[in-house]
Formats: C-alpha cells, structure tokens, sequence
C-alpha cells in the first residue's frame, strides 16, 4: 500500500464519525451511572446544573448526532448523486461537535463558562453538517430529493434547539430547555431515524428477502414526519399529544408488520432493524395510555421506549451494519453482536419498567440500568473500534 495514504481513520467519512459517536456514548454513560450511582452513598454529585437537564441535554445531543454524521456524509452522497465532502469538512464537524460535547462535561463541574464555550464548538460543528448536506441537497442532479429535504429540515430544527440550549444556559429560563428538549426529540431527532427507516428497511429487506416486495409510499413518510411533528408542537403549546399518539400508534404498528417484522427474523441482521422499529409502537402505545389514563401515572416510560428502545438499539443495528460493509467484512450480525443488540433492548425495557417500581427501589434500579447500559456499549465498541483503524479487509478504498 502506498505510503502516501492517510491513516485508515482518516479514508473514509464514516469512520471517525462513529468512532467519536462511541467514545462520547462510552463517557457519557459512565458520567451518568456515576452521577446515579453516588445518590446511594454518602457523597452525592452534584453538577452545575440540575442534573435531569444535564442528561436530557448531553443523552439527545452529545450520542446520535455524531453517528448521524457518518452516515449522512457516507451514504447522503449517495442519495443524492453528488462527491462526498472533503476530508476536512467530514473530520472538522465530528470533531467540533465531539469537543463541545467534552465542554459540556468539563462544564458540569467547573462552571457556565465551559458549558457555553462546549455549546459554541458544538453548535459550529452542528452548523457546518447542516450547510453542507444543504449544499450537497443544493448540488445534486436527482429529481427526487424529498428524504433529503426532510433529513435538512429536520436538522434545521435540531440547530434551532442547540440555540435554544444557548439561551436556557446563558439566561437560566427553564422554558427554553423544555424548547430545547422538545425541539431535539420530535423536531430533529425522531423524524431524521424515521426518515432513513422509511428509505432503507424496506430496501434492505427486499433485498435480503426478494419475495418481499419494497414498500414505502410517499404518504407514509409525510404521516410518520409529520405526526412526530404534531406531537412535538402538541407538547410545546401545553395540549395532550393524544391527538398525535394515537394513530401514530397504529401507523407504526401496520408499518412494522407491513415491513416484515416475522418473516425478517430469518436474517439477524436485518430482523435487528425491524425489532427496533418495532419499539415505536410500543413508545406511542404508551402516549395514548398515559392520554387517555392520566391518573395511570407512566413517568417517562413512553419516552425512553422511544430514547433507548428505538434510538439507541437502531444505531447499534445501522452502526454495525454500515461499519462491517464498509470494512469488508460480510453483512452478518455474529453471535457478540446479538447478544449485544438483545441486551441493549433489555436494558431499554429495564428502564421502562423503572417507572412502575416501587420508589424505594427507583435509585438502585436506575444505577444497575445506567451500568448495564455502559457495559453492552463497551462490548459493543470494543469489536467495532478497531475496526476504525485499520483498511477494509477487502483492499478496497474507503
């Protein structure tokens, strides 16, 4: 191999994308079980700022941001038809944004100054993905841009939460959090996964299984979209969300089934993204309950089905799946990565059901939760990272 190539974390997009995106998983769940952890004993921790609004701040942005960069930069010039972007944008962005993540922790210590400084390097990073999947969306020569224009704007709300964040830590109002919050979860975060779903399982899965025909109408996109969408601003005017929750519970429940949720189960890796998917249903189910029953008191049972049932198990799936493909290696999920996956998706049930457990119970359950969840991302980290640093195992570029 030639001398003159760049390191192997440098050839590709993807690769120091997810490789942050698991180094800040890695620390931020460690700082979280810390956190939990030391409410048992005598010497509590105690952060700048109340840390419920810490976790919400660093779970939605400091995790899938980053792995959504990798993807974006690796498989969005592909949608699109145009060149990848140059190799200092795809590592300044990962890396701005990795940085103002590490502000944001240092911040919860020593004070408002780094978490605002954190929040700047952040926002740039965020910013600069944003104006260059525009100009690759700008650039582009297909005539059907329309996942594209829903990924963008849906990224354009994710940086009206960042700014949002800016004014809750500069100004102490709790109001822009719950903006924040709100804005990161329904605005940017859900339709962005809903958007890949809606254009890849299908396609993966007529694929794999070709007596199964790919479907994904149009009008599906825009119903799942934009009731994530309607909930959000449901949520933000202070209104029950029911009017969103319901149908978007049946709607996921007819798409998973309708996707092939069963006959998928013959591949792992494919049944992988199906049985995250599959969470949605499970997350508004709740919503409508917890609408239609509000003495049923569910806590924040609906949006962790969503957070850690939906999210964080469907990045292990597309993550792994991406980053064997393009490590050459064959698009299998072995026996580590399965028992990986199925232990994220108990963990993600564990926390769930911490809702309806005795309170006394509440603070040991939540540290055995953030614990287990820390311990399934190093196991799966540790079989992926190398694969980050070294050249495909087939030859090839990239």
């Amino acid at each position: 191999m030639p001398d003159t190539l760049p390191p192997a974390l440098l050839r590709a997009p993807h690769r120091l994308a997810f490789l942050l995106g698991m180094l800040s998983a890695l620390l931020l769940f460690a700082a979280w079980f810390a956190e939990l952890a030391s409410r048992l004993g005598p010497h509590i921790i105690t952060p700048q700022i109340p840390a419920v609004m810490a976790h919400a701040l660093l779970m939605l942005y400091g995790i899938f941001p980053l792995f959504m960069t990798g993807f974006i930069f690796t498989a969005g010039p592909r949608w699109l038809g145009v060149a990848p972007p140059n190799r200092m944008r795809y590592l300044l962005t990962p890396g701005l944004m990795a940085a103002g993540v590490a502000g944001w922790l240092a911040g919860l210590a020593l004070g408002k100054s780094w978490l605002l400084a954190g929040l700047l390097l952040y926002g740039l990073g965020f910013a600069s993905l944003t104006l260059c999947f525009a100009g690759l969306i700008w650039r582009s020569p297909q005539p059907d841009r329309r996942h594209a224009l829903v990924v963008l704007a849906a990224f354009v709300l994710g940086l009206a939460g960042v700014v949002a964040a800016g004014c809750w830590l500069f100004s102490g109002n709790g109001a822009y959090w719950l903006i924040m919050r709100d804005l990161a979860l329904w605005g940017f975060l859900l339709p962005v996964f809903l958007t890949v779903c809606h254009r890849m399982l299908p396609f993966f899965t007529s694929s794999v299984l070709p007596d199964r025909k790919a479907w994904r109408p149009y009008w599906l996109l825009a119903a799942m979209v934009g009731g994530s969408w309607l909930h959000g601003l449901l949520l933000l005017s202070q209104h029950s969300s029911l009017l969103a929750d319901l149908p978007l519970t049946l709607l996921f429940g007819y798409t998973s089934w309708r996707w092939g949720l069963l006959p998928s189960r013959k591949v792992r890796l494919l049944w992988m993204l199906h049985l995250s998917f599959a969470w949605l249903a499970v997350a508004f189910g709740l919503y409508s309950v917890a609408g239609l029953l509000p003495a049923l008191a569910l806590g924040l049972a609906p949006l962790h089905a969503i957070t850690v049932g939906f999210f964080m198990t469907m990045v292990i799936a597309f993550v792994s799946r991406v980053t064997l493909g393009h490590s050459g290696l064959p698009l299998q999920a072995g026996s580590w990565l399965w028992r990986v996956y199925l232990a994220v998706h108990a963990v993600a049930l564990s926390r769930v059901v911490a809702d309806f457990v005795p309170p006394a119970w509440v603070a040991c359950l939540y540290a055995a939760v953030a614990l287990c969840g820390l311990l399934a991302l190093l196991g799966w980290s540790r079989q992926l990272i190398g694969l980050y640093l070294k050249p495909r195992a087939d030859g090839q570029a990239g």
